[in-house]
């Protein structure tokens, strides 16, 4: 089957978002979708059926039942068919009856159903808040979940970007976390042909694609996510694995220790008149009103007008501290490397003649890069713990640059956070069109989850 690049489907999962597109013949446009990684799970145990519509009960059943873990459905799938084998070899009506009773078992068991996106707005308030319990499926960039995972891409797939599971014809690039295990590897590539049909599937490591989206092959990744912060060096496309260092202080961190720092604002906490909770603290942080200072700036004494839900306030110097704690985890109570320790414990772990080429070429994303003035401190603390020297050698420092997407492309040039995504476009167009690049389905049949480990990074 030819693959028609209107539809190719980029895929990110993160801890605190999922960014997805579908249509890169104009690469120059952020992610159709982004929605929170979110889930909201009911138990329903369905009602039983009256035995005077005994016959329709089937049918009935197929369209109410709610859906299923996926997961468990991989898990059971061998130990029923082994079930069945068992039946049939005691034979004919009896094996036929035992699997009637089986199926009238099934349905009458407790079944779990997800909801995403608008949709879990929706359980939300139809609902009480003890019915449906709400979970990120990825925990410390770790998939937790992965029934809700799947019900999360199940949903971004056929609900949201509109694809036909029956007649799939989008293949899927997929990107990944460079920590992710050869298990998760190949339980995404079963879901996918399995679950999801979808023609072909690429898995791509999310550094990687930053720096393609920054038009270079070497550099250095620092992502601030939201629960952890990760500084991943590539030479020549290549991820130095061993030099890959995280630190649990990132997005989280900041909103807690940014609350803690508003609460303190007697003024703000009069003005505003309601108790302060995490949703405020991150509001104010995404809102413009909060920013990082650089080595050389001071404070404005001056408070700054803010608003949220109506209410109108001011905020004073708690503004410029909420990322403190990325350059002393103390703040917070950790007992970790700062954010430029290690960027030094990263870049000491790679060879001395390749150093001078990754500290020329630093990208800062993730979701809690945007922040005004971060690049500026960071660059400042490294410079300051780097002894810098235009003269020339080998292992000698001269400049810390820092990258950016090609001003080529006019609508993501200012958007770091898209970097990742944007190269992941960019090589969706170069590998799908050629069979030989991606895993398709004849792959699939052939050798199984475990062709993701020959036919794919």
């Amino acid at each position: 089957m030819a693959l028609r690049e209107e539809n190719f489907v980029v895929l990110h999962s993160g801890s605190w978002n999922i960014k997805a597109g579908i249509n890169f013949t104009d690469c120059n446009k952020p992610p159709t979708l982004t929605i929170r990684s979110e889930v909201g799970a009911r138990t329903v145990v369905p009602e039983p059926t009256p035995e005077a519509s005994e016959e329709e009960t089937p049918a009935e059943a197929v369209e109410t039942t709610a859906t299923t873990p996926a997961a468990d459905k991989f898990d059971g799938a061998e130990s029923t068919e082994i079930k069945v084998e068992k039946l049939e070899q005691d034979g004919g009506e009896t094996s036929e009856d035992t699997q009637e009773q089986a199926k009238e078992q099934d349905s009458n068991k407790p079944q779990t159903v997800y909801y995403c996106g608008s949709a879990l707005t929706e359980a939300l308030q139809q609902h009480p808040e003890s019915e449906v319990t709400v979970s990120t499926p990825i925990q410390d960039g770790i998939v937790k979940d992965w029934a809700a995972m799947e019900a999360l891409w199940r949903h971004v797939l056929f609900r949201e970007l509109g694809i036909k599971r029956s007649r799939n014809a989008s293949p899927v690039l997929m990107v990944v976390p460079s920590d992710w295990t050869k298990e998760e590897h190949e339980r995404i590539t079963q879901i996918f042909f399995e679950n999801f049909n979808v023609p072909g599937l690429y898995l791509a490591e999310e550094p990687l694609m930053t720096i393609y989206g920054c038009g270079t092959v070497s550099g250095l990744v620092i992502d601030i996510g939201h629960t952890r912060t990760t500084i991943t060096p590539i030479i020549e496309t290549q991820i130095q694995r061993h030099a890959i260092v995280s630190i649990p202080i990132a997005g989280s961190d900041f909103d807690d220790y940014l609350l803690q720092l508003l609460k303190a604002d007697a003024q703000l906490v009069r003005e505003y008149g309601e108790p302060l909770d995490l949703e405020f603290a991150r509001y104010l942080k995404e809102s413009g009103v909060c920013q990082v200072l650089g080595r050389d700036e001071k404070e404005n004494k001056n408070r700054a007008q803010a608003e949220y839900n109506g209410k109108k306030f001011t905020v004073g110097s708690a503004r410029y501290k909420a990322y403190n704690p990325l350059f002393n985890a103390d703040l917070v109570g950790k007992r970790v490397l700062n954010l430029v320790e290690a960027i030094h414990a990263s870049q000491l772990a790679c060879k001395g003649e390749k150093r001078q080429q990754l500290w020329e070429a630093m990208v800062i994303t993730g979701g809690s890069c945007q922040i005004k003035g971060l690049q500026s401190r960071i660059q400042g603390e490294i410079e300051d713990s780097l002894t810098v020297s235009e003269n020339f050698g080998e292992y000698q420092v001269r400049e810390v640059k820092f990258l950016k997407v090609p001003d080529y492309f006019p609508a993501l040039k200012d958007s770091i956070v898209h970097a990742g995504f944007l190269g992941s476009e960019i090589v969706a167009k170069l590998i799908f069109p050629d069979p030989r690049n991606y895993i398709n389905k004849v792959d699939y049949n052939e050798s199984g989850p475990s062709v993701v480990h020959t036919k794919t990074f």
